[in-house]
């Protein structure tokens, strides 16, 4: 397996966890979007595109990299390697862009072609090169908490979120030992995103005291988010250890972030809490979203 495919499996693993987390927790979130359960790529993206298309399948300049189980692309018999042709009836051709333009802008234009879509209509019409040829999808995608998930090529134990985007860096992702410990970074970063703490930051000041009070809260939520998704919520415990263990002095250890034995007290209290909280419609509502109401409509 080449470094290629090797990031793609990682796209994949990355789009899986954080779909579901956005999806069995949107009954919480203030913000939906409906989303199709797959991670595009462009051949342009790659350092040496002709490699690329050897190690990986492109029907079409712009195919599909990963597709989330059981999510509405693969439902509608999308696969791996199917190409983007249209949109609605619009075809792609002649919107590439310059050759030389920068390599993630025209994947970038045709991901927000494809949100506009789905922000303005339930269903959504693609058309596609499959394996047998060109062929056209009517999806119906349900709508899950906003946020993107993208894996970030440096080898550095790192992750981050911007109020949209929850970003998780190769190196953290090769160090997490399962995907439930992986799940615990991630929802830790999309509860960042879902509690709005950069513009709450921007409005009272990133002084150390304010970021520890948000990464405080972003832990605290994270375990309700992996136990709605069926993660283990245990898992945010051993990651936090195993990674303060590592890092020592590192993003969970400044003035910005507990130590991490005492993220472990904190998350295990918030464990505690779950456990005692009665379920409605098969969820636990984290009180720091909903007050512990699950909001029905």
């Amino acid at each position: 397996m080449n470094a290629y495919q090797e990031l793609a499996q990682q796209d994949a693993r990355l789009a899986v966890i954080g779909y579901r987390l956005a999806s069995a927790n949107a009954p919480f979130c203030k913000k939906l979007e409906r989303n199709l359960g797959w991670v595009l790529q462009d051949e342009r993206q790659y350092p040496d595109p002709n490699e690329a298309r050897r190690a990986l399948i492109f029907r079409a300049p712009i195919s599909v990299a990963a597709l989330v189980p059981g999510g509405p692309a693969e439902r509608s018999g999308i696969q791996t390697g199917d190409g983007l042709l249209g949109l609605n009836g619009r075809s792609w051709t002649g919107q590439a862009g310059p050759a030389s333009s920068k390599s993630a802008e025209r994947l970038e234009r045709v991901q927000a072609d494809v949100q506009k879509a789905l922000a303005s209509s339930r269903s959504i019409r693609l058309e596609l090169n499959t394996v047998t040829g060109p062929k056209t999808f009517l999806i119906e995608p349900t709508p899950i908490c906003v946020s993107r998930f993208w894996v970030d090529t440096k080898s550095t134990l790192d992750a981050g979120a911007d109020g949209e985007n929850v970003r998780i860096t190769e190196g953290l992702m090769t160090f997490v030992a399962s995907d439930d410990e992986l799940a615990a970074a991630v929802a830790h970063e999309f509860s960042h995103n879902l509690l709005d703490h950069r513009n709450q930051l921007e409005k009272t000041g990133r002084k150390a005291h304010h970021i520890l009070a948000t990464e405080i809260e972003a832990d605290r939520l994270s375990v309700w988010l992996m136990a709605n998704a069926g993660y283990d919520p245990l898992a945010a415990l051993r990651f936090a250890e195993r990674f303060g263990r590592k890092t020592d002095l590192g993003i969970f250890s400044d003035a910005t972030h507990l130590r991490w034995k005492n993220r472990i007290k904190t998350l295990r209290a918030e464990i505690e809490v779950i456990a005692k909280t009665p379920k409605l419609q098969g969820l636990s509502p984290p009180p720091l979203l909903t007050g512990g109401h699950l909001d029905t409509q």
